[in-house]
């Protein structure tokens, strides 16, 4: 029974990392962003001194991710498996980097497994892992090439390293959890703050009588790691140390203002809860596991500081300190939130644990339901099927036997990367595709405006932009008419675009709704 059950974990988990997971590769739909991993990772065919370069100005990640995904494409392409020449945005190279962040997510769930069962037992083992398995914004951030998931998994594994450490000492051990710290460090910046479990780890050990001295050895150990495996994992880190620390304050910067990030940053339209830390417990954490479960490991994390045993000592050092890393920035990606998901549903799982028989099992069931239908929902929006039939639709306003190329605008996201991935299944049409700049919206006299509800949401929630140019367009002053709306649904879209309207639609999933506008008859052209 008990491997039927772990066998069906590990295939829910499998499933809903692996579902879609080629979307946008072969039609040019693929998030833009990802581009910089997939470079990183062709840089590594063939392998040579400079595939473990950055250059001066793509500091912003530190390099592991793209070491992890190149080490693949050149295992693969030694293997005959690749077709060359290798090129930095092939959808090969794009597939294979996000098999590695699809792979890290499955592995966490993994490394839960075993961190519930050495902490708290077999039966919080398998329900912290279905938990993290059926996790919606963990099995939708496995779809594209990016860090997170990956630091997730280090997460997971910096806390099992602190708490062996903890309880069995050891000089190896302090050194094999400094090294676990090192990596998740070189996996992204914020994650420096998962050597603060390991140093926790540290402290459980010098509480013990007449062993301040050993915890002195343990601690230098935990930094010795450390600093061998940082140079290890990342060199560009330390031989350009000066440009690494650059980029980190550019990025601290970024994040106080938060502004840049549209639809990603704290603002006064959110109300009360639209501030550091409040918004992260009040929409963050819901919107990525999902209510049911948010509260639930929410729940988790009150018991365990009541209870406040070693287990529960180690599992807060290492949510803690990235909280209040993370909440008191003024950017509100819910991938950040990521790396809390290990220890916030082991907490959880252990809170669920603690119940009668039956309420556990009526409430766990209801919960492993509702993020799996979540979960689901989500995955199944990574298509770029809007913008084809966008294309499709408006190609079919020429009238027959017509060869006019109509004129389609759509808002200016950004000078170089084409976000709504409109470009390509508009020029297949023969349709005459443009981007105009926010006040300048109608000035050609575009025969279609395209509006993604990106734009739309911004607008209204950021108030940065120019709001009376989206009032002309709806209410019919600028000469267009709404004639067709896409729009994709997940499991309860209202109640999480309530908490904020964001969570309708962000850049990385395919199918972010989408108005098309038509130029009234007799408008001036």
């Amino acid at each position: 029974m008990r491997s039927s059950v772990w066998l069906l974990i590990a295939l829910t988990a499998a499933l809903l990392r692996c579902w879609r997971l080629t979307w946008g590769l072969f039609d040019g739909g693929w998030f833009p962003d990802e581009g910089v991993f997939s470079a990183r990772a062709a840089a590594f065919v063939p392998l040579s001194v400079a595939s473990f370069a950055l250059r001066a100005d793509d500091f912003g990640y530190p390099t592991l991710y793209g070491y992890l995904s190149g080490a693949a494409l050149a295992a693969i392409h030694g293997l005959g498996l690749l077709p060359l020449p290798v090129r930095p945005y092939a959808p090969d190279v794009l597939l294979v980097a996000r098999c590695v962040s699809a792979a890290a997510s499955v592995a966490t769930v993994v490394v839960v497994a075993i961190l519930g069962r050495r902490l708290y037992g077999p039966g919080v083992a398998t329900v912290a892992a279905a938990l993290l398995a059926v996790a919606p914004l963990s099995a939708m951030h496995a779809h594209i090439a990016a860090t997170d998931g990956l630091l997730a998994a280090f997460a997971a594994l910096s806390t099992l390293a602190a708490y062996a450490l903890a309880t069995r000492g050891g000089a190896w051990r302090a050194l094999g959890a400094g090294a676990v710290a090192g990596v998740t460090f070189t996996t992204k910046y914020t994650g420096l703050a998962f050597l603060a479990p390991v140093l926790w780890a540290v402290g459980e050990r010098a509480r013990c009588p007449h062993s301040v001295g050993h915890g002195v050895a343990l601690g230098v150990a935990v930094l010795a790691g450390f600093a061998l495996v940082v140079p290890l994992t990342c060199p560009p880190c330390v031989l350009h140390a000066d440009r690494m620390l650059a980029a980190m304050a550019h990025l601290h910067t970024l994040t106080e203002m938060g502004w840049p990030f549209q639809n990603n940053h704290l603002v006064p339209s959110l109300g009360w809860y639209g501030r550091p830390y409040l918004y992260q417990l009040v929409a963050g954490l819901p919107f990525g596991l999902g209510w049911p479960l948010a509260v639930v490991a929410l729940a988790g994390v009150v018991v365990a500081v009541r209870r406040h045993e070693r287990a529960d000592r180690i599992v807060l050092a290492a949510l803690l300190p990235y909280f209040l890393v993370i909440g008191s920035s003024r950017v509100t990606f819910p991938r950040y939130l990521l790396p809390l998901f290990p220890g916030l549903l082991l907490l959880g799982a252990r809170a669920l644990c603690d119940l009668p028989r039956a309420p556990r099992a009526a409430l766990l069931a209801t919960v492993l339901v509702y993020s799996l239908v979540l979960a689901t929902s989500q995955v199944a929006r990574f298509s770029t099927r809007q913008q084809w039939e966008i294309a499709h639709w408006i190609a079919g306003l020429r009238p027959p036997g017509s060869a006019e190329r109509l004129r389609v605008a759509v808002p200016r996201i950004s000078p170089v990367f084409d976000y709504y991935r409109l470009a390509g299944p508009l020029e297949q049409a023969r349709l005459t595709y443009f981007q105009v700049d926010d006040g300048h919206w109608f000035d050609a006299r575009p025969d279609v405006f395209v509006l993604s509800d990106f734009d739309a949401i911004a607008i209204r929630r950021d108030g940065l932009r120019w709001p009376s140019e989206l009032e002309r367009l709806q209410t019919g002053a600028a000469g267009y008419h709404e004639a067709a709306r896409w729009r994709s649904w997940f499991l309860q879209r209202d109640l999480y675009t309530w908490l904020d309207p964001a969570f309708a639609a962000d850049l990385w999933q395919g199918e972010i709704g989408f108005t098309v506008y038509v130029r009234e008859a007799g408008a001036s052209r």
